[in-house]
């Protein structure tokens, strides 16, 4: 365990803070370009959340010390604070001996066979969605792709009718819940939110009836199921060393924690899939010609190629918080203990010193030849360490089977209209305008 030393340097401050608001109006304006920037002044940097100072962790080996060798003694930041509203106290809240069993009662629940179900979930959905399209139809496909990983996260919890109509439910209110968090999550007080606004009503309305159709799920399967899907097995897993199952509120955690990771940052990681590959028509004609030569969706190299490019190019996971629970020293520098701590993939994924022309979609820099030479911890979408996230494996063949339902019978076409990143709780396109073009 580490601990300060006098050899600890202190971080260097970044530049443009201002008095009361500190970084937070560069954050506002720009915070992709001010992240990716904080690695010119070190491997750990201290930024300004209004008058109080945080931390950033920029280099590889920076972040591994703190998710991998610090993860015992690091709590979960700001953010997980106020995912709360949604998972409660969930896998993705919860840190140190309770997140440690939490994971390992999970972890089965993804397993081989398991994932193998839930693929063919998403392959379900997907062939639904391609059925649904017609010759040059106009969609907005981010609100399709939302509307589809709602669907899957639903019908893999509870499979058969009740969970088809459970999705059509939770794609109503999720939207709105997901919006209303995202401006929660790194708000400078909760004060303006208490203000019965109409949009402040219609997230606690949409939040309210998200929590009331998880307890109608979750009762539903105790009564009819019949031991198939993720939440009936959720339900049959065991705390190994108490031998207990979870809780009602331990469950409906767990199942909110799925309905935002599953729907949420599933969505976007497809939505760069398709924005990047409509703007690149080299690579989509190459993964065209792998769709019509290959049959297995597991099969297909190059696909896989794209998404792990699609992945570094635009994390939905793009910002993270941790808090030491001691003083730290990370790369050399003191971290202080009970400070937020900041590491973002977004700007590991985009340094030049990790991956050359980093601002290029470049899937064959993850061809067998190349992939090699990318620095071990340069590419973290999932997370690291003790905190990787569980479902992982599964989301990313998940993107694979989605991209490849569609991309089978249809091109999509985008309008030319710029799209732009919005950096909230997750990284995804504002928006995505497209023509359906039969194949």
């Amino acid at each position: 365990m580490l601990t300060s030393t006098p050899t600890a340097r202190t971080p260097r401050r970044l530049p443009g803070a201002v008095p009361l608001l500190g970084h937070g109006l560069m954050m506002q304006r720009s915070p992709l370009d001010f992240i990716a920037g904080a690695r010119t002044y070190g491997d750990v940097v201290e930024l300004r959340l209004g008058p109080k100072a945080a931390y950033l962790v920029t280099s590889p080996a920076g972040v591994r010390e703190l998710l991998v060798n610090h993860s015992q003694v690091t709590a979960n930041g700001v953010l997980f604070e106020k995912l709360k509203i949604l998972g409660g106290d969930g896998i993705g809240s919860i840190y140190g001996t309770p997140h440690r069993r939490r994971r390992r009662l999970l972890t089965p629940l993804f397993g081989q066979q398991q994932a193998k179900r839930y693929a063919e979930v998403a392959a379900t959905v997907a062939a639904e969605k391609a059925a649904s399209w017609t010759d040059g139809q106009r969609i907005r496909l981010d609100e399709d792709l939302h509307e589809m990983a709602a669907a899957i996260v639903v019908r893999s919890l509870f499979p058969g009718g009740g969970g088809i109509a459970a999705a059509a439910r939770a794609a109503r209110d999720l939207p709105t819940v997901f919006r209303g968090v995202a401006k929660r999550a790194y708000a400078p007080t909760d004060l303006i939110f208490a203000v019965p606004t109409p949009e402040n009503r219609r997230f606690a309305e949409s939040n309210r009836r998200l929590h009331a159709l998880v307890d109608e799920i979750i009762e539903e399967c105790r009564q009819t199921s019949d031991g198939t899907g993720l939440l009936a097995a959720l339900l049959a897993a065991r705390d190994e060393e108490t031998q207990e199952p979870l809780t009602h509120a331990q469950i409906h955690d767990e199942v909110m924690t799925m309905f935002f990771v599953g729907t949420e940052a599933s969505a976007a990681a497809f939505g760069w899939i398709f924005h990047l590959l409509d703007r690149n028509p080299e690579v989509a004609g190459k993964l065209e010609a792998e769709l019509e030569r290959v049959q297995d969706v597991q099969q297909m190299t190059y696909l896989r190629q794209v998404v792990h490019e699609a992945l570094r190019m635009y994390p939905p996971g793009w910002l993270f918080p941790r808090i030491p629970q001691e003083d730290l020293v990370i790369a050399g520098y003191l971290v202080p203990a009970g400070a937020n701590v900041f590491y973002s993939p977004y700007a590991l994924h985009r340094d030049p010193a990790s991956f050359a022309d980093p601002d290029r979609f470049d899937p064959d820099r993850w061809s067998a030849e190349r992939a090699s030479g990318i620095p071990r911890d340069a590419y973290l979408p999932f997370g690291e360490g003790a905190r990787t996230c569980v479902g992982a494996n599964f989301a990313f063949s998940e993107a694979m089977i989605v991209a490849a339902g569609l991309l089978s019978k249809w091109r999509l076409i985008g309008s030319g209209d710029r799209v732009v990143p919005v950096a909230a709780t997750t990284l995804h396109p504002d928006r995505l305008p497209m023509v359906v073009r039969a194949r």
